[in-house]
């Protein structure tokens, strides 16, 4: 009788099938092949998840940025007119200089660099801003309006001031050295904040916080709400509201922000997106 092997192609022995023989991973093998496939996850994984947060971002960022742009364009119109609550692209009167100076450290009076006094305009046209933020807010769906205490009463969470991200970067500044440089944004230090500013909270979890409720061209915007990470620079940006002559309302990088470690400003997360255009 002919064996298995002989029906199978016969030949010479070191030819011929091995009939019955498995080969495979010992647990050993597959024991370390799991060992360092969870090596390389753990060195990787949070650099991926890092790059996919930061996209999320930029593309929340964008929206708000959109969004904000468009509500200034429908205040435009719904007006009939450009409200006065913007900042000069280009400042009509030159440049300023401060000559007197509180015990703190902060400007107490400015004048011309030519020695006149500062008209009351010079830093731009606002005396419609409560009337821009109350068109705004008609054309959103707002949620929740916390004004004079916006942290007490939930709408903002506990964020970083303009003061206490300066004074992190800078530990060894004095209080007069501090209060020297959060000159003009002392409406975002961390006190007036948490406070005494007004928040709006909008239905696709954006909030907009304004520098003054009457008087000011300047927001402090979270692109994703109270979801964190809740810092200056990653979803927390301020923008600023300019115009010319003839020319409409445009929302420009915000002053009175400093990006916590990592972070970014408005400035580069707007450049950002005209590069991917």
């Amino acid at each position: 009788m002919q064996t298995m092997i002989e029906i199978m192609g016969g030949g010479a022995p070191e030819n011929k099938l091995l009939v019955g023989k498995k080969t495979g991973f010992t647990l050993a093998e597959v024991l370390i092949t799991i060992g360092i496939i969870g090596v390389v996850a753990a060195m990787t994984m949070p650099a991926l998840i890092g790059h996919y947060q930061k996209k999320v971002l930029q593309e929340q960022f964008k929206v708000a940025y959109s969004m904000f742009s468009q509500l200034l364009l429908k205040a435009e119109s719904d007006l009939g007119s450009k409200p006065e609550c913007y900042y000069w692209d280009v400042n009509p009167y030159g440049a300023d200089k401060c000559v007197e100076y509180y015990d703190n450290g902060n400007c107490k009076k400015y004048e011309l660099a030519d020695g006149r006094p500062l008209p009351s305009d010079y830093n731009g046209k606002m005396n419609e801003c409560k009337l821009l933020l109350n068109n705004i807010l008609s054309n959103v769906q707002v949620i929740a309006k916390c004004e004079g205490n916006a942290y007490q009463k939930g709408c903002i969470p506990n964020y970083n001031g303009y003061d206490t991200v300066i004074k992190e970067n800078n530990p060894n500044l004095s209080d007069y050295e501090l209060n020297v440089a959060t000159t003009g944004c002392s409406n975002f230090n961390k006190n007036e904040l948490l406070n005494s500013r007004n928040a709006y909270v909008f239905k696709n979890g954006i909030i907009i916080i304004p520098f003054a409720l009457n008087s000011s061209p300047v927001y402090a915007i979270d692109i994703n709400g109270k979801k964190g990470p809740n810092k200056w620079g990653y979803d927390l940006f301020t923008f600023k509201i300019k115009s010319e002559v003839n020319k409409p309302l445009r929302i420009y990088e915000g002053g009175c922000m400093k990006p916590e470690k990592g972070g970014v400003s408005t400035k580069e997360m707007i450049e950002n997106i005209y590069s991917r255009r």
